[in-house]
């Protein structure tokens, strides 16, 4: 690479961000982008006349695309690419400068605006030359800045492999987002994408395996969800020909014998399709077979055995599809409940066709009817929908670019769900107003709630299944929020201002924005518990100083402390009810125990550490009053249960956990920093709770868990038993709204029966309450 030093930038450019030129016209993409990187331009001559027809067919398109502020801007970028991709070679041998040149011809012939074309030239400049961000940003303008430097990679470190990992989702975060804010980065990205696979034989057979799985895990979802079609079946053929080379070789093969020996009989069937569309007259367009592809193939283990997929008709307007399928049936054998009507009510990525199974010369035969624009539309999503703003795209591509930037703005998602959040598979479901809302496969009812509103997913309790209006109220069948969404079902989400998230909900949830909403909750909820907590112990130690605790934190000395070290009057009330930092060493620190008060402030000093201080005041500074809390964590190992002695401590994790006094694991805990503890649980609450009981299987065991239930006054709602096996059993119990007292004398007479060996109690809401392990 060689080094190029930046010329000083001119005067910047309009940092308005750059519309689609009124030019532009809606998408009519070629059937494939013509594929520059297999010409013979080894010799230098050819490869200088290459790069000459590649820059004058963009010279061109702009030239009519575009307007007169971005003719200048295109020579420029034509200018600065030579100037700083000068002299560098891809591995095929071929000059750098070819590859963003073809990039920037793909994004032509995609019909996109002038802007696209002049940042697809400059895509790989901040990344594989010296240009900067600064530079671009000064000379093109700031837009074009995001864009190039949103596509560039971070550089991984070179050495430590999960530090590698940490860069990768943190390029693949930056570059979403970068997707999410203006959909033209995507275009370049998936165009980028498609010429570096093409342009692969170069490489070696392991970097070809790795871009090729990535492609596969991460593009292709990606480009299906979108609806560009012809640029996903490209990329998936491709990966087949690197990933699984004989079989992609053999799959060839057998599909082109079928095609020939199956030709005669396929053109049969169509010339009948076209007879019986014969009344259509000019509003038929055109009537096609549908060939498999050897993409269709790289995830089947099975022999290729058949060729035909189907048959595609062609009409002039959606309305004669309707008309188009009235015939079929009249002149056919259709085959029950295979009707589906894609017209009326798009897939979640676009796809719009009336779809039917026929028996057609004896054969059972799938036919596709769609309109012109459907037609174009189906093989090109969202660049066919797209003419200069995102406000024009149709909603299922706004939501999932939406989802994009939501991913791209977590820092503690996962590469696994980054990629679940590009996942193709949807299940579309809708809301009672009719809106059509598009989830990740195995989604629930948690899921959709977040999908329509955070306050709705944050007090979600369950929905009403396929709802129906009977006078002022709903009706349908009550769902529970864990339960899967099942496709084109309808829900109205049923809500409890009293139920918050909790860890458990995690678990219900499928797509990375319920995730991340859950996850936000509970870190609130934890911040604001542990701030009330911090408050009562820092309140109670200035009122042993004698002083003015209301007005304490507001002081210009306090302040100024807090300052120095970084704090906000939040933050610190958070550390302290965390027991992360205690008061009187604060105190002591920044002199702000009055004069008068020393002498109180030095028996403090000679206490130990806090709990010493709260034993000798005989109090606690932490109160259960609801074993759900989400700053709580009870121990598996111990199960303790309202009315146990207990213990706390604080843990690394932001939590206060909660042991049993005679936890056999208590010598463990004695590095974590102990919290005094006290059960003040609502004497007069109920609530109805789910025992899940794990047992040894053996005679009489049900009649000595349910007279426990019965003896404490309770009485049982439902249970289920099933075997596991291997002598093992499992009881579920649901009982009646209970007190506190109640729940702990059921949980405390269950822990005592020998063959109990696992027992999860949890609050119906859906919030567990005390889980784990019998000891």
């Amino acid at each position: 690479m060689n080094e190029i030093e930046a010329p000083v930038p001119p005067k910047p450019k309009s940092q308005v961000k750059p519309k689609a030129s009124r030019k532009a016209k809606p998408v009519r993409v070629v059937e494939r982008t013509e594929d520059f990187s297999n010409l013979p331009v080894s010799d230098p001559e050819d490869q200088q006349q290459l790069i000459a027809v590649l820059q004058q067919q963009i010279r061109s398109y702009v030239a009519i695309q575009g307007d007169e502020a971005e003719q200048p801007l295109l020579e420029q970028a034509l200018a600065d690419i030579e100037r700083f991709h000068g002299g560098q070679l891809r591995r095929s041998g071929q000059p750098v400068i070819i590859h963003p040149l073809r990039v920037a011809r793909y994004i032509c012939q995609a019909g996109l605006d002038a802007p696209t074309v002049i940042a697809s030239l400059l895509h790989d400049t901040i990344e594989d030359t010296t240009m900067t961000r600064d530079y671009v940003s000064g000379n093109y303008g700031e837009w074009y800045a995001e864009i190039v430097d949103g596509l560039t990679k971070i550089k991984p470190p070179e050495t430590e492999t999960r530090q590698s990992v940490v860069v990768l989702e943190a390029t693949y975060q930056k570059m979403l987002g970068a997707m999410a804010r203006d959909v033209r980065a995507l275009f370049i990205k998936m165009f980028d994408r498609l010429d570096n696979m093409r342009d692969m034989k170069s490489m070696p057979r392991k970097k070809q395996r790795r871009i090729s799985l990535e492609t596969m895990g991460v593009y292709v979802p990606m480009a299906e969800r979108l609806g560009l079609w012809e640029i996903s079946r490209e990329h998936t053929e491709l990966c087949f020909q690197v990933l699984y080379p004989m079989r992609y070789t053999a799959t060839v093969d057998t599909l082109e014998h079928l095609k020939q020996e199956r030709g005669g009989a396929i053109e049969t069937m169509r010339q009948r399709l076209g007879v019986i569309m014969g009344p259509l007259e000019e509003k038929l367009l055109a009537v096609e077979p549908l060939f498999s592809q050897p993409a269709d193939h790289i995830f089947r283990s099975t022999p290729v055995d058949h060729v035909l997929e189907g048959f595609q008709i062609t009409v002039a307007q959606p309305l004669d599809c309707y008309q188009a399928l009235g015939h079929l049936h009249m002149a056919l054998s259709a085959i029950p409940r295979q009707v589906r009507d894609y017209v009326s009510n798009p897939r979640w990525n676009g796809y719009q066709a009336l779809r039917t199974a026929l028996l057609l010369e004896g054969e059972r035969v799938t036919v596709e009817i769609v309109s012109h624009q459907m037609h174009e539309r189906n093989r090109h999503g969202i660049m066919a929908h797209w003419s200069g703003t995102p406000s024009e795209l149709a909603d299922y591509y706004k939501t999932y670019l939406d989802q994009l930037n939501q991913v791209a703005g977590e820092s503690d998602l996962r590469m696994n769900d980054v990629l679940r959040s590009m996942q193709d598979e949807q299940v579309q479901v809708f809301s009672p107003k009719g809106e059509m809302f598009a989830l990740p496969k195995g989604s629930t009812v948690l899921d959709f709630a977040y999908c329509i509103h955070t306050d709705l997913g944050n007090h979600c309790i369950g929905a009403l299944l396929n709802p129906s209006r009977s006078g002022p109220r709903q009706s349908g069948t009550r769902v529970p929020r864990d339960r899967q969404l099942g496709h084109g079902e309808s829900l109205s989400i049923l809500t409890d201002p009293n139920v918050r998230p909790a860890r458990e909900w995690l678990q219900h949830a499928v797509a990375a924005k319920s995730q991340i909403q859950i996850k936000h909750a509970i870190a609130q909820q934890n911040a604001a518990r542990a701030r009330r907590v911090g408050r009562e112990v820092l309140w109670q130690e200035l009122r042993r100083l004698q002083i003015d605790s209301e007005t304490w934190l507001d002081s210009p000395a306090v302040q100024e402390a807090l300052t120095s070290e970084h704090l906000t009057p939040e933050s610190f009330l958070q550390e302290i009810g965390l027991q992360k930092r205690e008061v009187v060493p604060f105190l002591k620190h920044h002199k702000l125990v009055p004069a008068g008060q020393m002498n109180t402030f030095r028996e403090l000093l000679r206490a130990r550490n806090w709990g010493a201080v709260f034993r000798s005041q005989a109090t606690t500074n932490f109160y259960i009053e609801d074993v759900a809390d989400l700053l709580l964590h009870f121990g598996t190992c111990c199960n303790p249960v309202p009315g146990d002695r207990i213990v706390g401590f604080s843990t690394d994790a932001m939590e206060v956990e909660i042991h049993r006094a005679k936890c056999p694991r208590m010598a463990e805990f004695q590095k974590h920093r102990p919290v005094l503890v006290q059960w003040r649980l609502p004497k007069d609450e109920k609530r109805r709770h789910l025992f899940e009981i794990g047992v040894a299987d053996g005679s009489g065991i049900l009649f000595r868990i349910t007279k426990i239930i019965k003896d404490a006054g309770v009485a049982i709602e439902d249970s289920v038993s099933s075997v596991s096996g291997a002598g093992q059993a499992s009881i579920r119990i649901r009982v009646e709204p209970i007190t506190w007292s109640q729940y702990s004398r059921i949980c405390h007479g269950l822990r005592g029966l020998k063959f109990v060996k696992h027992l999860t109690p949890s609050r119906l809401d859906g919030t567990a309450s005390v889980a784990g392990k019998h000891p």
